[in-house]
Protein backbone atom coordinates (compact mmCIF):
# COMPACT_ATOMS: atom_id res chain seq x y z
CA UNK A 1 0.00 0.00 0.00
CA UNK A 2 2.88 2.35 0.84
CA UNK A 3 4.38 1.61 -2.56
CA UNK A 4 1.08 2.44 -4.25
CA UNK A 5 0.83 5.76 -2.41
CA UNK A 6 4.41 6.58 -3.38
CA UNK A 7 3.72 5.83 -7.04
CA UNK A 8 0.58 7.99 -7.00
CA UNK A 9 2.46 10.91 -5.43
CA UNK A 10 5.29 10.52 -7.94
CA UNK A 11 2.83 10.59 -10.83
CA UNK A 12 1.21 13.72 -9.42
CA UNK A 13 4.60 15.43 -9.15
CA UNK A 14 5.54 14.49 -12.70
CA UNK A 15 2.15 15.63 -13.92
CA UNK A 16 2.66 18.96 -12.17
CA UNK A 17 6.00 19.43 -13.90
CA UNK A 18 4.46 18.59 -17.25
CA UNK A 19 1.67 21.08 -16.67
CA UNK A 20 4.21 23.77 -15.86
CA UNK A 21 6.07 23.13 -19.11
CA UNK A 22 2.85 23.18 -21.11
CA UNK A 23 2.18 26.74 -19.97
CA UNK A 24 5.05 27.97 -22.11
CA UNK A 25 5.35 30.14 -24.09
CA UNK A 26 4.29 32.95 -21.79
CA UNK A 27 5.11 36.64 -21.63
CA UNK A 28 4.61 39.79 -19.57
CA UNK A 29 4.81 43.52 -20.21
CA UNK A 30 6.01 43.94 -16.61
CA UNK A 31 3.18 46.30 -15.80
CA UNK A 32 3.66 46.19 -12.04
CA UNK A 33 5.86 45.35 -9.09
CA UNK A 34 5.31 41.58 -9.07
CA UNK A 35 6.54 40.84 -12.58
CA UNK A 36 9.21 43.57 -12.48
CA UNK A 37 10.68 42.09 -9.28
CA UNK A 38 10.52 38.56 -10.69
CA UNK A 39 12.38 39.45 -13.90
CA UNK A 40 14.97 41.56 -12.11
CA UNK A 41 15.76 38.64 -9.81
CA UNK A 42 16.21 36.45 -12.90
CA UNK A 43 18.55 39.02 -14.46
CA UNK A 44 20.59 39.38 -11.27
CA UNK A 45 20.99 35.63 -10.80
CA UNK A 46 22.14 35.27 -14.42
CA UNK A 47 24.80 37.97 -13.93
CA UNK A 48 23.34 40.90 -15.89
CA UNK A 49 24.70 44.38 -15.17
CA UNK A 50 22.97 47.45 -13.74
CA UNK A 51 19.81 45.55 -12.87
CA UNK A 52 18.99 48.25 -10.30
CA UNK A 53 19.02 50.88 -13.05
CA UNK A 54 16.99 48.61 -15.33
CA UNK A 55 14.45 48.17 -12.54
CA UNK A 56 14.16 51.96 -12.19
CA UNK A 57 13.56 52.30 -15.93
CA UNK A 58 10.90 49.56 -16.06
CA UNK A 59 9.15 50.83 -12.94
CA UNK A 60 9.13 54.37 -14.30
CA UNK A 61 7.58 53.14 -17.55
CA UNK A 62 5.00 51.00 -15.73
CA UNK A 63 3.98 53.92 -13.49
CA UNK A 64 3.58 56.37 -16.37
CA UNK A 65 3.14 54.97 -19.89
CA UNK A 66 2.13 51.53 -18.63
CA UNK A 67 -0.46 52.87 -16.24
CA UNK A 68 -1.99 55.01 -18.97
CA UNK A 69 -2.13 52.01 -21.32
CA UNK A 70 -3.31 49.70 -18.52
CA UNK A 71 -0.46 47.22 -18.88
CA UNK A 72 -1.03 44.12 -16.72
CA UNK A 73 1.21 42.89 -13.93
CA UNK A 74 0.80 39.28 -15.04
CA UNK A 75 1.83 36.63 -17.59
CA UNK A 76 -0.13 35.98 -20.78
CA UNK A 77 -0.02 34.16 -24.11
CA UNK A 78 2.53 36.17 -26.16
CA UNK A 79 0.65 35.50 -29.40
CA UNK A 80 -2.41 37.31 -28.04
CA UNK A 81 -0.71 40.24 -26.32
CA UNK A 82 -1.11 43.75 -27.63
CA UNK A 83 -1.06 47.26 -26.28
CA UNK A 84 -2.14 50.74 -27.29
CA UNK A 85 1.16 52.39 -28.25
CA UNK A 86 -0.57 55.76 -28.54
CA UNK A 87 -1.62 55.58 -24.89
CA UNK A 88 1.90 54.49 -23.94
CA UNK A 89 3.30 57.53 -25.72
CA UNK A 90 0.77 59.90 -24.13
CA UNK A 91 1.41 58.46 -20.67
CA UNK A 92 5.17 58.83 -21.06
CA UNK A 93 5.07 62.38 -22.38
CA UNK A 94 2.76 63.56 -19.58
CA UNK A 95 5.52 63.05 -17.01
CA UNK A 96 8.78 63.20 -19.01
CA UNK A 97 10.54 65.84 -21.07
CA UNK A 98 13.19 63.44 -22.42
CA UNK A 99 13.15 60.37 -24.63
CA UNK A 100 12.27 56.92 -23.41
CA UNK A 101 14.76 54.11 -24.04
CA UNK A 102 14.61 51.45 -26.75
CA UNK A 103 15.72 47.85 -27.30
CA UNK A 104 19.35 48.61 -28.16
CA UNK A 105 19.90 50.93 -25.21
CA UNK A 106 18.28 48.51 -22.76
CA UNK A 107 20.30 45.50 -23.89
CA UNK A 108 23.53 47.53 -23.86
CA UNK A 109 22.88 48.65 -20.28
CA UNK A 110 22.36 45.07 -19.08
CA UNK A 111 25.50 43.88 -20.89
CA UNK A 112 27.81 46.62 -19.59
CA UNK A 113 30.98 44.96 -18.35
CA UNK A 114 30.04 41.65 -19.98
CA UNK A 115 30.25 42.86 -23.56
CA UNK A 116 33.74 43.56 -24.90
CA UNK A 117 35.22 44.56 -28.25
CA UNK A 118 38.81 44.43 -29.45
CA UNK A 119 38.26 47.62 -31.45
CA UNK A 120 35.50 50.08 -32.34
CA UNK A 121 34.73 52.64 -35.02
CA UNK A 122 36.10 56.05 -34.07
CA UNK A 123 33.05 57.99 -35.26
CA UNK A 124 29.51 57.21 -36.28
CA UNK A 125 28.33 59.06 -39.38
CA UNK A 126 25.24 57.00 -40.12
CA UNK A 127 21.57 57.82 -39.74
CA UNK A 128 19.92 54.63 -38.51
CA UNK A 129 20.86 55.27 -34.87
CA UNK A 130 20.08 59.00 -34.83
CA UNK A 131 17.20 58.66 -32.34
CA UNK A 132 19.32 56.46 -30.07
CA UNK A 133 22.29 58.81 -30.07
CA UNK A 134 20.07 61.86 -29.60
CA UNK A 135 18.45 60.30 -26.54
CA UNK A 136 21.81 59.23 -25.12
CA UNK A 137 23.35 62.67 -25.67
CA UNK A 138 20.47 64.63 -24.17
CA UNK A 139 19.52 62.70 -21.02
CA UNK A 140 21.76 62.15 -18.02
CA UNK A 141 19.77 59.00 -17.40
CA UNK A 142 21.74 57.27 -20.15
CA UNK A 143 25.23 58.27 -19.02
CA UNK A 144 26.32 54.64 -18.59
CA UNK A 145 25.72 54.07 -22.30
CA UNK A 146 27.25 57.40 -23.30
CA UNK A 147 30.55 56.40 -21.70
CA UNK A 148 30.85 53.62 -24.31
CA UNK A 149 29.07 55.27 -27.21
CA UNK A 150 31.63 54.11 -29.80
CA UNK A 151 31.07 50.50 -28.82
CA UNK A 152 27.31 51.08 -28.96
CA UNK A 153 27.34 52.53 -32.47
CA UNK A 154 29.86 49.96 -33.74
CA UNK A 155 27.69 47.11 -32.48
CA UNK A 156 24.34 48.39 -33.71
CA UNK A 157 25.07 50.81 -36.54
CA UNK A 158 24.47 50.05 -40.21
CA UNK A 159 27.04 48.03 -42.14
CA UNK A 160 27.38 47.91 -45.92
CA UNK A 161 26.69 44.54 -47.50
CA UNK A 162 29.77 43.11 -49.19
CA UNK A 163 28.28 39.83 -50.44
CA UNK A 164 24.93 40.50 -52.12
CA UNK A 165 24.26 36.77 -52.48
CA UNK A 166 24.69 36.29 -48.74
CA UNK A 167 23.70 39.53 -46.96
CA UNK A 168 23.15 37.54 -43.77
CA UNK A 169 26.93 37.25 -43.31
CA UNK A 170 27.33 41.03 -42.93
CA UNK A 171 26.47 41.26 -39.23
CA UNK A 172 28.44 38.12 -38.36
CA UNK A 173 31.49 39.46 -40.21
CA UNK A 174 31.21 42.77 -38.32
CA UNK A 175 31.00 40.95 -34.99
CA UNK A 176 34.21 39.09 -35.84
CA UNK A 177 35.93 42.14 -37.31
CA UNK A 178 35.63 44.13 -34.10
CA UNK A 179 36.15 41.17 -31.80
CA UNK A 180 32.88 41.33 -29.91
CA UNK A 181 32.37 38.82 -27.15
CA UNK A 182 30.16 38.39 -24.09
CA UNK A 183 31.67 36.99 -20.91
CA UNK A 184 28.80 34.78 -19.81
CA UNK A 185 27.82 31.17 -20.27
CA UNK A 186 24.14 31.96 -19.73
CA UNK A 187 23.48 35.40 -21.22
CA UNK A 188 23.66 36.14 -24.92
CA UNK A 189 22.59 38.98 -27.21
CA UNK A 190 19.82 38.12 -29.65
CA UNK A 191 19.74 40.58 -32.58
CA UNK A 192 17.43 41.01 -35.54
CA UNK A 193 19.21 42.65 -38.46
CA UNK A 194 17.12 44.40 -41.09
CA UNK A 195 18.29 44.62 -44.71
CA UNK A 196 17.71 47.94 -46.46
CA UNK A 197 17.97 47.25 -50.20
CA UNK A 198 17.83 50.95 -51.11
CA UNK A 199 21.02 51.71 -49.17
CA UNK A 200 22.40 48.15 -49.38
CA UNK A 201 23.07 48.05 -45.64
CA UNK A 202 22.25 45.84 -42.66
CA UNK A 203 21.31 47.41 -39.32
CA UNK A 204 20.12 46.07 -35.96
CA UNK A 205 16.40 46.74 -35.96
CA UNK A 206 15.75 44.91 -32.71
CA UNK A 207 17.69 43.23 -29.93
CA UNK A 208 17.35 41.80 -26.44
CA UNK A 209 18.93 39.59 -23.79
CA UNK A 210 18.52 35.83 -24.01
CA UNK A 211 19.06 33.85 -20.80
CA UNK A 212 19.46 30.09 -21.03
CA UNK A 213 18.07 27.68 -18.46
CA UNK A 214 18.18 23.88 -18.42
CA UNK A 215 14.71 23.51 -19.91
CA UNK A 216 13.66 26.96 -21.21
CA UNK A 217 14.82 30.38 -22.37
CA UNK A 218 13.99 33.84 -21.01
CA UNK A 219 14.08 36.73 -23.49
CA UNK A 220 14.12 40.26 -22.01
CA UNK A 221 13.57 43.22 -24.30
CA UNK A 222 12.27 46.76 -24.68
CA UNK A 223 10.05 46.54 -27.73
CA UNK A 224 10.73 50.10 -28.97
CA UNK A 225 10.78 53.75 -27.93
CA UNK A 226 7.66 54.46 -25.85
CA UNK A 227 6.55 50.84 -26.18
CA UNK A 228 6.57 48.30 -23.34
CA UNK A 229 9.33 46.23 -21.87
CA UNK A 230 8.63 42.54 -22.33
CA UNK A 231 9.89 39.29 -20.86
CA UNK A 232 9.10 36.05 -22.68
CA UNK A 233 9.65 32.45 -21.61
CA UNK A 234 9.84 29.78 -24.30
CA UNK A 235 10.81 26.13 -24.57
CA UNK A 236 13.35 26.70 -27.36
CA UNK A 237 14.72 29.15 -29.89
CA UNK A 238 12.32 28.10 -32.64
CA UNK A 239 9.40 29.02 -30.42
CA UNK A 240 10.89 32.44 -29.72
CA UNK A 241 11.58 33.15 -33.39
CA UNK A 242 8.01 32.21 -34.23
CA UNK A 243 6.74 34.76 -31.69
CA UNK A 244 9.05 37.49 -33.01
CA UNK A 245 7.83 36.69 -36.52
CA UNK A 246 4.38 37.93 -35.53
CA UNK A 247 5.66 41.53 -35.47
CA UNK A 248 5.13 43.05 -38.93
CA UNK A 249 7.53 45.95 -38.33
CA UNK A 250 10.55 43.70 -38.91
CA UNK A 251 9.58 42.85 -42.49
CA UNK A 252 10.12 44.80 -45.69
CA UNK A 253 8.53 44.30 -49.07
CA UNK A 254 7.70 40.79 -50.21
CA UNK A 255 10.75 39.10 -51.66
CA UNK A 256 13.29 41.24 -49.79
CA UNK A 257 16.02 39.45 -47.86
CA UNK A 258 15.80 39.04 -44.10
CA UNK A 259 15.17 39.85 -41.37
CA UNK A 260 18.16 37.89 -40.10
CA UNK A 261 18.55 36.65 -36.52
CA UNK A 262 21.85 36.34 -34.66
CA UNK A 263 22.86 35.01 -31.28
CA UNK A 264 26.10 36.67 -30.15
CA UNK A 265 26.85 37.52 -33.76
CA UNK A 266 26.26 33.98 -35.03
CA UNK A 267 23.58 33.67 -37.69
CA UNK A 268 20.81 31.38 -36.43
CA UNK A 269 18.06 31.89 -39.01
CA UNK A 270 15.74 34.18 -40.91
CA UNK A 271 12.33 35.21 -39.63
CA UNK A 272 9.35 34.01 -41.62
CA UNK A 273 6.49 36.46 -42.06
CA UNK A 274 3.55 34.98 -40.16
CA UNK A 275 1.31 38.01 -40.60
CA UNK A 276 -0.32 36.99 -43.88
Amino acid sequence: MKLSVFIILLCMMLSGCAEKKEKLPTATYMGGNNTITEICKELSSAGASHVDTFQEWVTDFADSAGKNAKLKDSWSNPEKMNTDTGKCMDGWEKTHDYSDTDCRMTAFLLLDGLLHAESTEADYNGTYLMFDTEAIDNADRYKIIKQKINMFTTLYGEKHVTDEKHPETTFSDSWKQYGFQIDSDRISLLSIAIYDPDSDVIFVGHTGLLIKYSDYYLFVEKIAFEQPYQATKVHNMDELLNILSLRPEYFGEEGEAGPFVYNNGEYVGTLTNNNN
